[in-house]
């Protein structure tokens, strides 16, 4: 079972790579937003004690993205630590959106299958998962953990689903109540989040209006 210390070496190029590609596209994101409406202010000087505050928590929020993209060194370190001096097997059941790691009959965390990869360990026994928490809001997102692909089960309903026995049309599935759920993580954080990202969307949609009807 001392087989991890091989694999976090071979693979931590590739993973390293997910990682900090989780990051860039967030960073990249808040970027293009800030920089919309700095320039939307200077042009229309409208708004500007708003937009100046909205400024201020990107800039925030690019500062803390960056810096955990940089700590990549210290969590993959501490990912291995877990598996030495025996690698941690996790039981996996498989739901329609994510891979929920099983800790007796609850659900202890869910990797989100958008992004997730399966690496051969070198115990061809097990199979290293890498991919990211299926929550908005997550402090660390990385998750790394070891599996039986033989012991792999699937949530009920998903079972259900695979074999056609499901009223919800596949394209509605994604706004269903328990994908939502899965995805909530922290209720408060969750309220306070998707309330900022929908007003920076309005104000993003608003100002994106009035470029339009300006320049047409």
């Amino acid at each position: 079972m001392d087989f991890a210390k091989f694999d976090f070496d071979y693979y931590e190029r590739s993973i390293k790579g997910m990682y900090q590609n989780y990051f860039s596209k967030r960073i990249g994101l808040a970027s293009g937003t800030l920089i919309l409406i700095v320039l939307y202010s200077l042009v229309f000087r409208e708004s500007l004690w708003l937009n100046g505050l909205l400024v201020l928590i990107l800039a925030g929020i690019i500062f803390y993205l960056s810096s955990q993209r940089q700590k990549f060194p210290e969590i993959y370190q501490q990912f291995l630590a877990e598996n030495l001096p025996e690698a941690k097997i996790e039981r996996i059941q498989e739901s329609e959106y994510s891979f929920d790691v099983m800790r007796g009959n609850e659900v202890a965390l869910r990797i989100n299958k958008k992004g997730m990869r399966n690496f051969p360990a070198q115990n061809k026994q097990y199979t290293l998962m890498v991919g990211f928490e299926k929550t908005f809001f997550a402090k660390q997102p990385l998750e790394i953990l070891y599996y039986d692909v033989l012991d792999l089960t699937y949530e009920e309903s998903y079972r259900l689903k695979r074999n056609g026995y499901s009223n919800v049309p596949r394209f509605l599935r994604r706004f269903s109540w328990g994908n939502i759920k899965s995805s909530i993580g922290n209720g408060f954080s969750f309220i306070l989040g998707n309330l900022f990202l929908l007003f920076i969307l309005f104000r993003l949609l608003r100002y994106l209006l009035v470029i339009f009807r300006q320049f047409m």
